[in-house]
């Protein structure tokens, strides 16, 4: 290899690592906003159910029931494996504070301890994370298209 080649192949490892660690990061903003937006849906959801539970059938209680525990146990199941992935993360990063080593050895460790997590957090956390959207979203809604038609029957029954 020629010196710039070197150049080029060194160049394009910092571009992908930039571009890791800006996707890791939007990963971040974006799961916490829909955090937030899952909670506040199944806040409504329960609030809608419980008042027209009794005016729903047998079947569509159940089904109902069903459909928003399995969005939720999917939900609740992402977080735990998350925060299992951001408990890892955070003990080797400790290994920076409580290992004696020179400051240029803790910066190499630095940068490996986060292209590790950057690396995982795009080929691991993010897909899983496409799923459990979907899943959640699908049932969650399932859920809420039954509710609606209780109200609707209602409407029509008025």
């Amino acid at each position: 290899m020629s010196f710039d080649q070197d150049e080029l192949v060194r160049r394009d490892e910092s571009v992908r690592a930039l571009f890791s660690e800006m996707q890791a990061g939007a990963f971040a903003h974006a799961n916490t906003y829909v955090t937030v937006v899952v909670f506040g849906a199944y806040a409504g959801l329960f609030a809608i159910w419980s008042n027209v539970k009794e005016r729903l059938s047998a079947d569509m209680v159940y089904w109902t029931g069903l459909l928003i525990g399995v969005s939720m146990m999917c939900f609740v199941a992402f977080e735990i494996f998350k925060m299992v992935v951001v408990s890892r993360d955070m003990m080797a990063m400790r290994s920076l504070i409580v290992v004696d080593m020179s400051p240029e050895e803790r910066d190499q460790r630095k940068k490996k301890l986060s292209a590790s997590a950057n690396y995982f957090i795009n080929k691991v956390v993010i897909p899983i994370w496409v799923i459990t959207l979907a899943v959640t979203g699908a049932t969650g809604f399932g859920a809420a298209i039954l509710l609606m038609t209780a109200f609707i029957r209602g409407l029509g029954s008025a």
